[in-house]
């Protein structure tokens, strides 16, 4: 592996340390009311050295997303890739989900904004660019997995598709709530109720009637 030199070092610490700052600016203010010159004094640094690493705003929030997002992915796809269970994978992915998003909580009012964009129609527009392909291949390899655990007999055949919607959306319902909330359940909680939703349904079982 080709070791960095002190420029590119000190390049991804200024990049990142700008990155973070977009967040909170982005936390306190939402999409359309964050500036680059508000992001600078954020940062740290004068407004022209934002331009040396981003085109204009658009793209610096764009990357500052991918870049989260990717952080995000990680932590999915090792519990999700992992060699266990369907169910067991399915429960560490949801809880990763919910630490990623109450560890980093800047990070919410971005991908919010992103999800039902704000600002000009060209800025939803882009925004959109940014967000729909991150979301469709998360959908997408969700789906992969049920296929395959339908496959082994974990789950029954269904729509993959549709059901890895449902599982995401349900699961961003609840991240929502869980932010919203000025005291949420234990994280445990949140992740059984949906893993027991999903492997033994929400009808209530009626007693079985003796025979005597």
């Amino acid at each position: 592996m080709a070791t960095k030199s002190k420029e590119e070092v000190v390049q991804e610490f200024r990049i990142q340390s700008i990155q973070e700052a977009t967040m909170r600016v982005i936390a306190r203010k939402g999409m359309a009311a964050a500036t680059m010159q508000e992001i600078a004094e954020e940062a740290g640094v004068a407004k022209g050295t934002l331009y040396l690493y981003f085109r204009d705003r658009d793209e610096l929030v764009e990357k500052t997303f991918e870049n989260a997002m990717t952080q995000l992915h990680d932590r999915v796809d090792e519990a999700l890739l992992a060699e266990a269970p369907f169910e067991e994978r399915l429960r560490n992915v949801i809880a990763a989900k919910f630490r990623f998003f109450e560890e980093n909580r800047e990070f919410f009012r971005l991908y919010m904004s992103l999800r039902i964009p704000e600002g000009s129609p060209s800025q939803q527009r882009r925004q959109k660019r940014t967000c729909q392909p991150q979301y469709k291949a998360r959908i997408d390899q969700l789906a992969d997995v049920l296929r395959e655990a339908m496959t082994r007999g974990e789950v029954r055949e269904m729509d993959p598709r549709r059901l890895a919607l449902l599982l995401i959306e349900g699961s961003n319902a609840i991240v929502i709530e869980r932010i919203m909330e000025e005291s949420a359940p234990p994280l445990a909680e949140d992740v059984e109720l949906i893993v027991s939703a999903l492997f033994d349904g929400i009808a209530a079982r009626k007693p079985k009637r003796s025979t005597h």
